[in-house]
């Protein structure tokens, strides 16, 4: 998940901010609010790690392989399937914040809430479940997590155009034509709702067809729209929303999580070894071309996210160092990402996590991973291509990595020395006693 890079990064080494969009026009542009709704999906998904943690420890091959605790196994995996079960919840209230401008956030919240609640209900109520799944939770109903993020968007849109026209419009108005715009919406979804299964389907199995491609360009995409937020759509698509495992379990995170499906981890696998080895690599090839003089404090800054990111996931901390101010850098990053999903996929490796791809979640999930070996000798060729591609760009092409900066020279003039004394004027005349 997104996170800043520590508050005390030594003065002229801190990476560029992102652009903000509040302070320029192109908050009012489409870029900028797909940037706001995908900062909406990351709240819910910042639950994830915590709900896939106590899911996974509750399993039978963890905790619940011992008979005294089989008990409170169950409770720890049903805490954690909860999160999971009501994503589609989650994430129109997630939407709802991101999306709202306003200072008070109750009342789109809200509307957003009841507009998911009626819209899936209709679209359960024209496409039944089948009788051995009606004890099926919300996650798993037609749509899934995409029935959350298009109700959230409908009340949303219906909330602005209310707020806009400025008309004293009691809230328990407000909500009644949600609620009915919700119900027409979700009767339309509803009846064009097996066309729309059959076209998820056949994605989904022209992905899993050409894994290779399809993981590729996921992995590029991923990490191209990263330092800009966009990559949270994309990644709720394909980790929530398409791919069909059985039991109305939808999405490739789910998949691997809770069905253990061994054809899961097609968008999850190829990110080990850029995170478990590639990036810190690059953290210390940057180290490594830091001046003498900004070596010292350099390493202060990179080496423990170098070691977070292999243990953790957490990229953040690296990658903003060298997204703007050395693009080209960032751009070679993004096309090894999408090679690493590329050969993983064609190498048959099937491997997830639940928070990112560090070596915790790679340990945690070893048991349900497909060939998870194979991945420590990809993440040492990984370690080693990156270590050589960017001390060689950042060294011969002199891009501007932290601490390639020389340190300017001071203006103020040297100190003299009170024990010198100052020398007359060549031509000046002698003092007369």
């Amino acid at each position: 998940m997104p996170r800043a890079l520590p508050a005390a990064a030594p003065r002229g080494l801190r990476p560029p901010s992102p652009p903000n969009e509040n302070e320029s026009p192109a908050g009012h542009t489409t870029t900028a609010r797909l940037r706001r709704m995908g900062q909406g999906i990351a709240l819910p998904i910042a639950a994830m790690p915590a709900a896939g943690l106590l899911l996974r420890l509750g399993q039978d091959d963890l905790l619940g392989r011992y008979e005294r605790l089989r008990t409170a196994a169950s409770i720890i995996s049903g805490a954690g399937a909860a999160v999971l079960d009501y994503l589609p919840a989650l994430f129109a209230v997630g939407i709802a914040l991101g999306l709202n401008r306003a200072k008070d956030a109750a009342g789109p919240v809200l509307a957003a809430l009841i507009s998911y609640l009626v819209l899936a209900k209709v679209v359960l109520v024209l496409n039944p479940l089948p009788a051995d799944q009606l004890d099926a939770p919300p996650a798993r109903w037609p749509y899934g997590a995409l029935a959350g993020i298009s109700a959230a968007l409908l009340a949303l849109a219906i909330w602005k155009r209310i707020d806009a026209s400025r008309r004293r419009i009691p809230p328990f108005v407000t909500y009644a034509i949600v609620a009915v715009a919700a119900t027409l919406a979700g009767s339309l979804l509803g009846l064009a709702y097996p066309a729309v299964e059959r076209a998820l389907t056949a994605s989904a199995t022209a992905v899993s067809d050409h894994a290779v491609i399809g993981g590729g360009v996921f992995g590029f995409l991923n990490r191209l729209l990263g330092p800009i937020g966009l990559h949270q759509p994309l990644n709720a698509v394909v980790w929530y929303l398409t791919g069909d495992c059985g039991n109305g379990v939808k999405g490739d995170v789910p998949c691997f999580i809770q069905e253990h499906s061994p054809t899961a981890g097609v968008f999850m696998g190829g990110f080990f070894p850029v995170y478990m080895a590639g990036l810190p690599a690059a953290a210390l090839a940057m180290w490594r071309s830091a001046l003498p003089e900004h070596r010292r404090r350099v390493g202060a800054l990179l080496l423990p996210a170098a070691a977070l990111c292999s243990l953790t996931g957490v990229t953040e901390p690296i990658e903003l160092t060298f997204a703007f101010a050395a693009f080209p850098l960032y751009l070679v990053h993004a096309v090894l990402t999408g090679l690493s999903l590329a050969l993983v996929n064609l190498l048959d490796i099937h491997a997830g996590f639940v928070f990112s791809a560090g070596a915790i979640d790679y340990v945690l999930n070893f048991s349900i991973s497909q060939r998870p070996l194979l991945l420590l000798p990809l993440a040492l060729v990984y370690g080693a291509l990156y270590y050589g591609i960017f001390r060689f760009a950042i060294t011969r092409f002199n891009l501007p990595t932290p601490g390639r900066t020389p340190t300017p020279p001071s203006d103020k003039p040297p100190a003299q020395n009170p024990c010198e004394t100052t020398a007359e004027p060549p031509n000046s005349a002698p003092t007369r006693t």
